[in-house]
């Protein structure tokens, strides 16, 4: 075949895109270029938006000139964000966000497999914090988890907003599952509900407002001391492997509270330990989820040093570790690759 100019012209050009492409895809990414990135999952204040500055800010020091912002959003509202391109990282993702949107379950509208990908575990050290008042231990003869339904008491419960998939959906309403009740159950009881995330939990407990709180956290949580000693509590006992068929449901794993974690804890308790990851876009630049790996990864001790879960439950080691088996986006496996992390 004879090529005329034209398609000669045309076929070396499309040839150089190629090469150009491949050169790049083969770049060692080890420059300080700047990336910019948009970072959400997080509420507009407390932990959760420290936690995701202090990165931003490791990033930013690793790639000056990066422009690194936050966008608040709530953990399964930060999946939808990155699965839509509205932003290119979320930090709050567990099994039940993944999961849900994966399958486009409720609070998803549609499945969004595909959309977005595996970046790190930054922590596995939240646990579900199964709470109840020793007077309503007491009036309603409840120790156990099996005690609930047997006795249908009437509960006023403090818990996560539906919307949040890990506090409700990914928990507590796998663990009601399992022991042969719902949510549903509760205002059918008499009972009634105080929504919120830990703090307004924490509050509800303390003011009187609530009997039973299910909700995540660190252990020795100053917050629940607070309240521990405003009020009489215990922890909801249970049969182990229940409470690891509930965890499971969501890539979790059932965990024992080590006793006098809480000055009202006599012996050791079972709840669900999770974990918690950040995720990027599938339209996310290798070289932009390459970067913000690297950084986070060989900043070890500066981001323990950002406090809470970090401090005991971050590690570089673990930051590949991937329980719901999500792809991993490229851009993250290529540095775990090369650090032998991942094979």
């Amino acid at each position: 075949m004879t090529l005329s100019r034209r398609d000669f012209a045309r076929y070396a050009a499309a040839g150089a895109a190629t090469a150009t492409m491949g050169d790049r895809a083969l770049a060692d990414f080890g420059d300080k270029a700047p990336i910019a990135a948009t970072v959400t999952g997080a509420t507009p204040t407390g932990y959760p938006r420290t936690l995701v500055e202090g990165l931003n800010g490791i990033v930013r020091g690793a790639y000056p000139g990066s422009s690194i912002s936050f966008k608040p959003n709530s953990p399964g509202g930060g999946v939808l964000a990155i699965a839509n391109k509205e932003a290119d990282f979320t930090a709050t993702a567990t099994g039940a966000e993944i999961r849900l949107a994966n399958e486009g379950k409720w609070p998803f509208r549609e499945p969004l497999a595909g959309k977005f990908k595996f970046v790190m575990q930054l922590y596995d050290n939240a646990y579900l914090h199964l709470l109840m008042t020793k007077a309503w231990s007491a009036d309603h003869g409840i120790k156990t988890w099996d005690d609930i339904p047997r006795k249908k008491p009437r509960m006023r419960l403090t818990i996560n907003r539906p919307d949040n998939p890990q506090g409700t959906i990914g928990g507590p309403y796998e663990l009601m599952k399992v022991h042969g009740f719902t949510i549903d159950d509760i205002p059918k009881w008499g009972g009634n509900f105080v929504l919120g995330n830990s703090s307004v939990s924490i509050d509800a407990i303390k003011d009187g407002k609530a009997d039973v709180m299910m909700g995540g956290g660190i252990l020795g949580n100053s917050l629940v001391k607070d309240a521990a000693s405003t009020r009489e509590l215990l922890w909801i006992d249970g049969d182990f492997a229940k409470i690891q068929t509930a965890a499971a449901a969501f890539s979790f794993k059932a965990a024992m509270v080590p006793k006098g974690t809480y000055a009202f804890m006599d012996k050791e308790y079972p709840t669900i330990r999770m974990w918690v990851a950040m995720l990027a876009g599938s339209h996310v630049a290798d070289e932009t989820v390459y970067k913000y790996t690297k950084a986070i990864a060989e900043a070890e001790t500066a981001v323990k040093r950002l406090g809470g879960v970090m401090s005991d439950g971050f590690a570089t080691a673990k930051m590949a570790t991937n329980d719901a088996n999500l792809p991993y986006h490229p851009g993250a496996l290529r540095y775990y690759r090369e650090k032998g992390l991942v094979k």
